[in-house]
């Protein structure tokens, strides 16, 4: 069987870095496995470096056959990628198999003298590399969408009918208040956390709270005139939050 990768002899303490095998014993017959495993273990800037070794060594003791190495690595890439392609596509360890497995690829391309990888072949791979990113973010979005998930409430706070504007009132105390050194009890950049919040861990009755609505009682410009029908009235303010140490 035809060996085209160096193999590093059997008791070296001090192999090239390159070289590939078990330090005492190993199935040459395994040299594609090998190969491969020594190539998930180098960098990207590498690539080129570890190619030409192995190129270097095959051309040297094969009649100067690079053609034939350069088909072999690239088969053999093709039937890598295949391989984690069967696995699950979304768990990382293999986007990182085949993220590593497309830049060789491009890598040993460089070294392609006679064309035979161009064509239908060029574009199937930009296919697979946008394929490849597209599900690099699905995997970020699922795990963004596990950790908002954490945050969202069985079920919401129900409002008994006719009470929100209690509640709405209620909020913007709170916006007001002061500890006793003077400070903000709370404070935001905008409006829009305060009426969010409502709408997300709140409901009237039996009913969603438009944002629409609850948006109307929280303008950006508090100091402004609300539009009608979205203020307080005074007849539904019905509690006052006073502070413990108030003469109130």
């Amino acid at each position: 069987m035809k060996e085209y990768f160096k193999f590093r002899d059997p008791f070296d303490k001090s192999p090239h870095k390159f070289e590939i095998g078990n330090p005492i014993k190993f199935d040459r017959k395994k040299g594609d496995n090998f190969f491969f495993k020594k190539f998930f273990s180098l960098e990207p800037v590498e690539y080129a470096k570890y190619y030409k070794f192995h190129l270097d060594w095959f051309v040297l003791y094969n009649d100067n056959t690079e053609k034939e190495f350069f088909t072999h690595v690239l088969d053999k890439i093709d039937d890598q990628i295949a391989h984690y392609h069967k696995k699950s596509i979304t768990a990382l360890d293999t986007i990182k198999s085949l993220d590593a497995l497309r830049k060789f690829k491009d890598v040993v391309g460089h070294f392609d003298k006679w064309h035979l990888k161009k064509g239908l072949e060029t574009v199937v791979s930009e296919k697979d590399i946008e394929i490849l990113k597209l599900k690099k973010e699905i995997l970020l979005l699922k795990k963004q969408i596990k950790l908002l998930s954490r945050y969202e409430p069985d079920q919401k706070i129900r409002l008994m009918d006719g009470n929100l504007t209690q509640l709405i009132d209620l909020i913007k105390q709170i916006q007001e208040l002061e500890t006793p050194d003077g400070k903000k009890l709370a404070r935001s950049q905008s409006q829009s956390p305060w009426y969010k919040m409502i709408g997300r861990y709140f409901q009237h009755g039996e009913s969603e709270i438009s944002l629409e609505t609850l948006r109307n009682y929280f303008p950006a410009n508090k100091t402004g005139k609300l539009i009608k029908g979205s203020d307080v009235s005074e007849s539904n303010k019905l509690f006052k939050i006073i502070p413990i140490n108030s003469n109130l």
